[in-house]
């Protein structure tokens, strides 16, 4: 029974994670928002001034930051709901087979985030690395995805009988 709660502690743990940033970002907002714009404008990338993403327009980047936004409240409402569901069901089979669910649709939530969309898009579209203020950025979503990721690894691994 320990596989289980373990696993429904890393829930809770990474769903609280992903609402702490996510209230972050709204609660500073303007600085959320000037950060999607710089990151995209193109400016100070001296390394590799060439980047084949365009500027986008402001509402575009308003978009990409609620979708940023929701994605960060999806991976947290749902790793939370599936921690709860795992604890409440570690003795049996069904409420925790169903936590283990939420929680992979969870993580799918996350890795779109901070692997797709800071990685991919941000990082390699937009070359986020090359600025100074979005180097942090850019490594700790390789990071939290990792981290994801490897939940996601132990999720996948057979826990021990209900009860064991």
């Amino acid at each position: 029974m320990i596989d289980r709660l373990l696993k429904a502690l890393v829930a809770l743990v990474l769903g609280a994670m992903a609402i702490l940033y996510v209230i972050h970002n709204i609660a500073n907002f303007g600085a959320a928002q000037a950060f999607f714009a710089y990151v995209t404008s193109h400016a100070d990338q001296e390394a590799y001034p060439v980047t084949l993403l365009p500027i986008p327009p402001s509402p575009l980047v308003l978009a990409a930051m609620a979708l940023v936004f929701a994605l960060e409240i999806a991976t947290g409402v749902l790793l939370l709901w599936a921690g709860a569901s795992m604890i409440k069901g570690r003795d049996g089979t069904a409420p925790f087979e169903k936590g283990v669910c939420l929680a992979k649709i969870g993580i799918g939530c996350a890795l779109a985030n901070w692997w797709g969309l800071f990685q991919a898009i941000a990082g390699a579209g937009y070359q986020m690395w090359q600025i100074e203020a979005g180097r942090d950025p850019f490594y700790s979503s390789l990071l939290f995805g990792t981290m994801y990721m490897l939940f996601l690894i132990v999720l996948n691994q057979r826990s021990e009988p209900a009860g064991g």
